[in-house]
């Protein structure tokens, strides 16, 4: 009889202690990438990080390895937003744990941050953003797979001019100068706009400290006028 009873406890333990592991706090490592939950499931970690692998490909093909070290990954309840440009540390990515598991947060966008930081916060969104249309392995803000050129033409609607968006400076968000979503999905039609019409190494050269007329040999005007036209064919 004891030892039934001891086997009882025992095997009470192990089922006490499995159910710890599956809701504690979750550290899972695969290559370079490190995910890290006090909220998702060992299973959970491990499926997303084999999924981080994937987009954190797909960004080093288009943009190239700018980036080698791990890609530290936390997925938290308390986060409201994902966020990687402005984290204290590059390489370092929050999620929100409801857009994870809804699969909803553009993680590659958050990727082409750590790829390619920018102190020009438009070009930096309108990268990431036109990038998550691109390559992204599921529709995320600000779009969630609509067409970015069908949503800029309606959200050019009252927006005179871009200027003010491409003066915005990181950390500064681009919600202070115009609604958020209407800022980010202009930004990233417009970034495509210019890589596909002129091709991602004069982009670059732009992304990297040039202005448009030293790298287009066009200013603002010209090429927003361009892009309009674009839109409206």
């Amino acid at each position: 009889m004891r030892l039934l009873l001891y086997g009882t406890a025992v095997c009470a333990c192990w089922i006490l202690l499995s159910h710890c592991a599956a809701i504690g706090k979750a550290d899972s490592s695969c290559d370079t990438i490190r995910i890290v939950s006090n909220d998702l499931t060992l299973v959970e970690a491990e499926q997303y990080c084999r999924y981080a692998i994937a987009e954190r490909q797909k960004v080093e093909r288009f943009w190239g390895t700018t980036w080698t070290e791990i890609i530290h990954i936390d997925v938290d309840n308390r986060y409201k937003i994902s966020r990687a440009l402005t984290t204290k540390r590059r390489g370092f990515i929050e999620m929100p744990l409801n857009g994870v598991r809804a699969q909803t947060s553009g993680l590659l966008h958050e990727m082409v941050h750590v790829y390619a930081p920018s102190m020009n916060r438009f070009l930096a969104e309108g990268l990431a953003v036109y990038l998550q249309q691109k390559l992204g392995g599921n529709a995320a803000f600000p779009n969630f797979g609509k067409d970015l050129r069908q949503l800029a033409r309606h959200n050019l609607s009252g927006v005179s001019s871009l200027e003010r968006l491409t003066k915005v400076r990181t950390p500064r968000p681009l919600r202070t100068v115009m609604q958020e979503e209407a800022a980010y999905i202009l930004a990233g039609s417009f970034v495509g706009f210019l890589i596909e019409n002129y091709g991602l190494q004069m982009f670059r050269n732009l992304y990297e400290g040039g202005n448009y007329e030293s790298v287009y040999e066009k200013n603002l005007t010209v090429l927003e006028t361009e892009w309009r036209s674009d839109l409206r064919r």
